[in-house]
């Protein structure tokens, strides 16, 4: 049985972790290079939506997979349709869409060369495969004095967020491992390339509400006492505003085509 480690993380990541994957969702449609409009598009990795909710303002068609039952319930019913699927394994037919697009989902993979392989299997010829996540080169020193700083007051990370960072990121943490990684899988016409996003993230406010609705926050923050988190978040606030930057994070974006 395949254990949902973002159970319970739905709610929080919606109100708080959208800040910023909101506008990475939106950048990254704006790399496709035809317009979605009218198309039957795969969010493969789907979470609570945010990629849906971008493609439906364009007009698309999506149909969403992710492997988190709690996440795809989130708000399920003002939501398109959606399977609870292994994203390297999909329960959908040869050809079944008209393009696929994963956002930070093939950085949890080991392998992430056969989820792009599903990709272009599901995908009708010429259409789009288009992928992110976040790059090696990411740096925050803002992020990590507010990770400190909740570490300071009893969070830690679980053992599967710190096997993931270790195990899975890397492996596609760079343009050069994206691009070939893509190739391999039989994708054509295959751009990788590394850019600093500006997501809006000016206060202090907005990083912690980010950060604290990751899953990785979310069974230490449950698990405080009423009113414990929300003074904690006031803490960690007043702790980063003297060394508040913006927040850019560096992000591989993948654009291919299915041949």
């Amino acid at each position: 049985m395949t254990v949902d480690f973002y159970a319970g993380a739905a709610r929080r990541w919606a109100d708080g972790a959208t800040i910023v994957y909101g506008p990475i969702a939106h950048r990254l449609l704006d790399t496709s290079p035809h317009r979605l409009t009218g198309r039957t598009v795969l969010d493969a990795g789907s979470g609570t939506g945010v990629v849906s909710s971008a493609l439906i303002e364009l007009g698309a068609r999506p149909v969403a997979a992710d492997l988190s039952h709690d996440m795809l319930a989130w708000g399920a019913r003002r939501r398109p349709p959606a399977v609870v699927a292994d994203v390297a394994r999909l329960p959908l037919r040869d050809d079944a869409v008209d393009d696929a697009v994963a956002a930070f989902v093939y950085n949890h993979l080991t392998e992430p060369g056969a989820a792009l392989t599903e990709a272009a299997r599901v995908t009708r010829a010429g259409g789009a495969v288009l992928a992110c996540v976040y790059a090696s080169s990411s740096r925050s020193e803002v992020r990590d004095a507010l990770d400190d700083a909740a570490r300071a007051v009893g969070w830690r990370a679980p053992y599967w967020y710190t096997h993931l960072k270790q195990t899975a990121t890397p492996v596609l943490g760079d343009a050069d491992k994206m691009a070939h990684a893509a190739r391999q899988a039989g994708l054509v016409d295959v751009t990788a390339d590394e850019e600093s996003v500006d997501v809006g993230v000016e206060e202090p406010e907005q990083l912690v509400d980010y950060r604290l609705g990751q899953a990785h926050f979310a069974s230490w923050l449950d698990a405080l006492e009423p009113g414990k988190a929300d003074e904690i978040r006031d803490r960690l606030v007043e702790t980063i505003r003297p060394i508040m930057a913006p927040y850019r994070p560096t992000v591989v974006f993948l654009v291919a085509r299915v041949h």
